[in-house]
């Protein structure tokens, strides 16, 4: 029975020691701010959205002619009435005269109805709010970027750190990302194509999320699966560098890359 409860002990020792090395590692804090962020990212989208559509009723005009969410949010949150859109009002949020005229313009001639001070009292503590989200956004963003270049800085260099961020995310953990091969890589994140693939034998995905990334996107339509190829096959390499080796490639990796994507 002694012997028992030692082997007992031991094993819910090692257990809680396990556990505390899971909560330790750095990949799980990036794993969890990516998640935020993708929820930071959505429900701005959605909140944006609604106040969109709620102040169109009174400067329907307005969002056509704003192509950011953050400075829309900023202009209503601020200015408020389509009758205080005045340029000199406008340009001292938006640093852009002739837009500033051409906002004004607009304001004067819109469609829209009248709204009241309720009405617009809520849309602009709704503005507020998203700009706080926004903000809280790119903190999240700006911790993940730091995060990543400290804990795999050839693949950040190489990947980019959020995208780099969201592979991590997807494998799961850093020691099942070092893992795969470079084709897996490849496709990260063109999970649902792929199981269509393989469940109807339409064409394989040539890649995921490495799609987002400028070589890939700036490729002619029938290099962009070679690019994201041969740049999945450096990414490989460098996160096995980071893993192992811990030294700084990142330039010789680039050339390298810039060279074999030059020749196509």
């Amino acid at each position: 029975m002694a012997n028992l409860e030692k082997l007992r002990s031991k094993f819910i020792a090692d257990t809680k020691t396990k556990v505390k090395e899971t909560y330790e590692r750095r990949d799980n804090h990036i794993i969890r701010a990516v998640s935020a962020l993708d929820q930071l990212d959505e429900v701005f989208n959605l909140l944006f959205e609604q106040i969109s559509e709620w102040y169109a009723m009174h400067f329907p005009e307005l969002e056509k002619d704003v192509n950011s969410n953050d400075m829309y949010l900023r202009l209503v949150g601020e200015i408020g009435l389509r009758e205080n859109f005045a340029a000199e009002n406008i340009s001292s949020i938006y640093k852009n005269a002739d837009a500033a005229k051409k906002l004004e313009k607009l304001a004067k001639e819109s469609i829209g109805s009248v709204m009241q001070a309720a009405d617009l009292a809520r849309i602009q503590a709704l503005c507020k709010l998203g700009l706080s989200l926004k903000g809280e956004r790119d903190a999240e963003a700006a911790y993940i970027d730091t995060e990543m270049k400290n804990l795999l800085p050839n693949f950040s260099k190489l990947a980019g750190t959020l995208i780099g961020a969201k592979m991590l995310a997807i494998a799961g953990s850093l020691n099942r990302l070092i893992k795969m091969p470079a084709s897996t890589i490849q496709i990260l994140g063109a999970e649902k194509a792929l199981f269509q693939h393989l469940k109807t034998g339409s064409k394989p995905p040539k890649y995921g999320l490495l799609y987002q990334h400028p070589l890939v996107k700036k490729s002619r339509p029938d290099h962009k699966g070679k690019v994201a190829r041969i740049l999945a096959s450096k990414l490989s390499l460098a996160l096995k560098v980071d893993y192992f080796g811990k030294r700084d490639i990142s330039e010789e990796l680039e050339k390298d890359l810039a060279e074999k994507t030059k020749n196509l």
